[in-house]
């Protein structure tokens, strides 16, 4: 990359561990009245430019394929002498859902005016910091990744050049990193506004420890939680943080997670802010040792810039509520990528995404996001040509069926934003995936649940479809019977790939393929004495996602849909979580629009009125919110997100 020909990656050290935090600085002279930082890092970098945060957030990325950013520094700098401060997170750790670890490292190049002014080298001044606690790794969840601890007593405003003479700076180490560097597709995340905790009447709630206090943001919010407070004596404080009060207090254990990190404060007033670790949540709990004359607690909001559109202009009161829940869930959720839920993982699925993006084209009407998202993913490298269950991971784990939703998400890009020569790059991915697939067609016709270890042959969180064996044991992949729902998926697949090769000018034989798998889907699956379409041949089962993906595959014809639609209405089976119900909507739209468009406008307000009667600003996970998953359900998930999709296509203006 021209603009780091002429940098080094370089680390503090020479033997870098997991979860290391260093620090590097320069002072350089600046006479230009731009100035701008091109820099990349391994893990999570912060810049600060004469004392300021100027930029922050390293894209999430994978070694063999690394992203640096073009930062302007402009508005920080001041004729003369300048100090650039970078303090860079080493994780280190593969996360399960969000981090795939490479080598410690960072580079970059400051420019002014167009002029190369400085640049990592060996000689760039770094040292470990001596205020984070090093190699702690203190682990919030396994997809989120790690916590971290700070003592304020060991800090020596370095980010201003005060160094003291306990905790020097040395020179830097080089780096062996032979990675390209690309450019990052879509926005950098910018800081918002801070939003301000009240605090929690006792009466209204029971603190771990006797000097404890809960504050209440008043809606969720995602970023850097700020302390400000004064402390008559040393001290440690647990910060805990999370999305609901439970049994009187944060809940900060769950289920073996740890939502908190922690700060020891000096003797006197304080204040702290970490640029690295955002953070999803309404209510934060502090449990100090001692009490605390003083406080202010809030969140630096972190902010993907987007621009809000309006709102279908006929939307009822109860309507346009859902509807704002639905928009700020989303602003919640994206950052580098998209994200499934801000307080617990932070991940980027396919199937999740897909929602996401889908509202998020009549939400914001933007295509950089959307595109980085496909990119990120098509990025991926598998060797058995399948995609990962989330990017960027290393870990051997897919859900075969979100590979389908790849295909879908691409297509539906392609229809939103026209952009034909990116489709072109990533369709070697969408072809690949598919392979996959189609080869796995048994004599019967149909695919089998892809079997081995790393397969997790989930659909959607409902009994029988949650990729558990029989009795909830865990999860199961061998031996297990072709199911309606991953053959539907890869028949809607089918049509999908088709169109984008259509759209390329790619011969495609998709159709003919697809034509002859609903042919055996409607054969092996379709109960005509119910009308319905069984989950699988042997099993009375049936799902309204199940059902719904029977229509919308094409493999129930004409004939059948009005019956099916109405058994998916009125009929006994399996429910369609949250996630899912775009799959329901829009498999009896096709049936008749006219018809079913009142039930679906009725049933969404049905199912989302409840999360907002309880004063909450986001949309949910699930139907049961938090107390789902042991206690670990997340109240703010970004592919519920889908009643804007609705509301602009049926009661748009």
């Amino acid at each position: 990359m021209k603009n780091l020909e002429n940098a080094k990656w370089i680390w503090a050290t020479d033997t870098p561990e997991c979860d290391e935090h260093a620090e590097f600085y320069e002072e350089i002279e600046l006479y230009g009245k731009k100035a701008s930082i091109f820099i990349s890092a391994d893990s999570n970098y912060a810049i600060y430019v004469n004392g300021e945060l100027a930029a922050f957030g390293q894209y999430a990325d994978y070694p063999y394929d690394k992203v640096y950013d073009e930062r302007d520094i402009s508005a920080f700098i001041r004729k003369g002498k300048n100090s650039i401060a970078i303090h860079v997170w080493y994780y280190g750790i593969a996360t399960a859902s969000t981090y795939y670890p490479g080598r410690a490292g960072v580079i970059y190049s400051v420019f002014s005016d167009g002029v190369n002014v400085c640049n990592s080298s060996a000689a760039t001044l770094s040292r470990l910091s001596p205020a984070y606690r090093q190699h702690a790794k203190k682990i919030i969840t396994s997809q989120l990744g790690l916590s971290f601890e700070y003592d304020a007593k060991l800090s020596d405003a370095w980010e201003y050049g005060k160094v003291s003479p306990e905790h020097p700076f040395s020179a830097s180490f080089e780096v062996e990193i032979s990675s390209p560097l690309r450019a990052r597709t879509c926005l950098p995340v910018q800081l918002g506004k801070t939003v301000k905790g009240k605090r929690v009447s006792r009466k209204m709630c029971t603190p771990v420890s006797k000097n404890g206090m809960i504050f209440d943001l008043g809606c969720e919010c995602v970023g850097f939680i700020t302390l400000k407070l004064v402390s008559a004596a040393e001290q440690k404080i647990v910060v805990a943080f999370g999305e609901h009060i439970e049994d009187g207090h944060v809940r900060r254990d769950v289920g073996g997670r740890d939502f908190s990190f922690v700060y020891h404060t000096i003797s006197g007033g304080c204040y702290f802010m970490n640029p690295h670790r955002r953070f999803g949540c309404r209510y934060i709990e502090l449990i100090p040792e001692e009490k605390i004359e003083s406080v202010s607690v809030g969140v630096c909001n972190t902010v993907y810039p987007v621009n809000v559109l309006p709102a279908p202009r006929s939307l009822t009161y109860a309507q346009r509520r859902i509807y704002d829940a639905c928009v700020h869930t989303l602003v919640c959720c994206m950052h580098e990528h998209y994200e499934d839920c801000p307080w617990r993982e932070q991940a980027l699925y396919t199937m999740d995404s897909r929602n996401q993006m889908l509202a998020g084209y009549y939400a914001f009407g933007e295509r950089l996001f959307p595109k980085a998202n496909l990119e990120l993913i098509a990025r991926d490298n598998r060797p058995d040509g399948m995609l990962s269950i989330c990017y960027p991971i290393l870990r051997d784990l897919v859900i075969p069926s979100f590979s389908m939703h790849f295909i879908t998400q691409c297509e539906e890009y392609l229809t939103y934003t026209g952009d034909l020569d990116f489709i072109r790059e990533i369709y070697p991915k969408m072809k690949s995936v598919l392979s996959v697939f189609i080869s796995k067609i048994g004599e019967n016709g149909l695919v089998p649940p892809l079997a081995g270890k790393g397969k997790w042959n989930f659909y959607e969180w409902q009994p029988g479809l949650d990729g558990r064996d029989p009795l909830g044991h865990g999860y199961t992949s061998e031996g297990l019977e072709a199911d309606i729902i991953l053959n539907g998926l890869l028949s809607i697949a089918l049509g999908k790939i088709s169109r984008i090769e259509d759209a390329l000018g790619i011969k495609s034989d998709a159709l003919a393929l697809r034509d002859r798998l609903n042919t055996v889907i409607n054969s092996a699956f379709y109960d005509k004495e119910r009308g319905i379409y069984k989950n699988r041949a042997s099993s009375p089962d049936a799902s309204r996602l199940g059902n719904a993906i029977a229509i919308l595959s094409g493999a129930a014809g004409e004939d059948v849909r009005p019956v099916v639609a109405e058994a998916i209405v009125n009929g006994n089976m399996t429910e369609a979580s949250l996630s899912m119900m775009c799959f329901v909507y829009d498999a009896l739209l096709l049936v008749d629009r006219e018809k079913y468009a009142p039930y679906v406008i009725s049933d969404i307000e049905r199912i989302y009125t409840p999360m907002l009667l309880i004063g909450n600003n986001t949309v949910w996970e699930t139907v049961l919110g938090a107390p789902d998953f042991d206690n670990a359900g997340s109240l703010c998930h970004g592919w519920s997100a889908m009643p804007i999709y609705y509301y602009h296509t049926l009661l748009g203006d």
